[in-house]
């Protein structure tokens, strides 16, 4: 049991939770500590309003604390929060051999220019909680909501677009994602994008038919 199981509780993000959370803060990415807050710009009830991206968090269980201490009446604290959104894995700006990667791996009958998936948006660990490396556990919660075979509607990938900095795509490379493209330059070349301005982010994917039972 990681330590996201055993002391916190998880929801939907609401202005309710972080209002009872606060304060709390991500001061290695200005962007998504204010993504994750109330009243800021472009934060994320702006997207869950367009029914772009919805929220999710983690935060203390301080409960049984509170019942058993009650004079202290301790607040729970955020612990970490994610954004997830409906998206498509496409295939036709993949190089040739990137392309037929892919396809190999889904039955004929069922290849397409696109296979459904979920981006996972936004991704942050608190700064209070920084030291418990827990970002796993939240990739791996990330991977069994997409699976869980009680959905509506079904995923084959998980996306990223991760920034484009060694300890970011290590975290991700080391929780199974895959870069989209072999390299930043090709990369910027399909994506057709400017190479004066570098390469800010890389596309990154993980197969999720790896977890299923029968897999």
């Amino acid at each position: 049991m990681g330590y996201l199981n055993q002391n916190c509780l998880f929801g939907r993000l609401t202005p309710e939770i972080i209002d009872q959370c606060q304060p709390y803060a991500c001061s290695k990415d200005t962007d998504i500590d204010s993504f994750f807050h109330n009243g800021t710009k472009d934060n994320y009830e702006d997207y869950r309003n367009e029914m772009m991206a919805y929220s999710h968090c983690f935060y203390t269980d301080v409960e049984q604390y509170n019942k058993e201490h009650p004079e202290e009446h301790v607040r729970p604290e955020m612990v970490c929060a994610f954004s997830l959104s409906n998206t498509a894995l496409r295939t036709a700006p993949l190089p040739k051999p990137k392309r037929n990667l892919f396809n190999r791996t889904i039955p004929n009958a069922k290849r397409r220019s696109q296979y459904p998936a979920i981006l996972i948006g936004q991704l942050c660990v608190f700064d209070n909680f920084n030291h418990l490396h827990i970002g796993g556990e939240v990739i791996d919660l990330i991977k069994t909501m997409a699976i869980d075979g009680n959905r509506d509607f079904a995923a084959r990938y998980l996306l990223v677009d991760a920034v484009n900095i060694p300890k970011v795509l290590s975290f991700y490379l080391e929780n199974g994602f895959q870069f989209m493209f072999e390299t930043e330059e090709e990369e910027l070349e399909c994506l057709h994008k400017s190479p004066d301005s570098g390469c800010p982010t890389r596309m990154m994917f993980f197969d999720l038919i790896v977890l299923r039972d029968d897999a």
